[in-house]
């Protein structure tokens, strides 16, 4: 992002502890990590939420299933692993269960520039992903940056925990990823109806251009 943007990012990693031992978004990227092949670093993968006795898998969730998932669908899209950018990078990944995946990244240039790259995929988010079945790239307009840093702002998306224990079948995942040099978020929701993830998502899935009926 250009700097207005790397600074409210900034701003909003500050105080990210989170209540009642949720996982916060932040995680450790071991040499081991860069040097692999996974899309997500072992800390994320091994990450194992408890539930509760009526939670998912027996009172817990595993997330080393679930990001293998995500993986598969940003291979086909041709994106790499955000983790080992070594710029600074946003990226939201929309996984609906019956409708084609979508993967939209925000990248910074050396000359400040925000680059908008948005992919999608023939596929269904709940199977096979598919192919590339269209593809956007532009440089976002003064504007559009300047409503990116309120949205970082003001919904604070950067400051929620990393998943929850809230999930149902045929839903929709919304994952938010961003790197730079307070190091490597993650935030997943599962078809959310409100809050920061959905609120943010909808925002850069207008910055695509295109239009969706069935959001979930």
């Amino acid at each position: 992002m250009n700097r207005v943007v790397l600074s409210v990012i900034a701003v909003a990693m500050v105080g990210c502890a989170s209540p009642f031992g949720e996982p916060g978004p932040v995680f450790p990227v071991s040499a081991q990590d860069r040097a692999g092949t996974d899309y997500f670093p072992q800390a994320l993968r091994h990450m194992t939420l408890r539930c509760g006795v009526f939670g998912v898998g027996g009172g817990q969730r595993n997330m080393n299933g679930v990001t293998d998932w995500y993986g598969r669908h940003l291979r086909a899209a041709g994106e790499a692993p955000l983790f080992r950018s070594a710029g600074s990078s946003l990226r939201f990944t929309w996984l609906r269960t019956f409708h084609a995946p979508l993967v939209v990244r925000l990248d910074t240039g050396a000359d400040g520039a925000v680059t908008i790259t948005a992919t999608e995929l023939s596929g269904h988010g709940g199977y096979e992903p598919g192919t590339i079945g269209r593809r956007v790239e532009r440089r976002l307009l003064a504007g559009e940056t300047a409503a990116l840093t309120r949205m970082v702002e003001q919904t604070g998306v950067l400051k929620q925990t990393a998943a929850t224990c809230d999930i149902g079948l045929d839903g929709a995942g919304w994952i938010v990823e961003s790197v730079g040099a307070d190091g490597y978020r993650f935030i997943e929701r599962q078809s959310p109806e409100s809050g920061p993830v959905r609120t943010f998502g909808l925002h850069l899935i207008g910055l695509t251009g295109w239009t969706y009926e069935s959001v979930y």
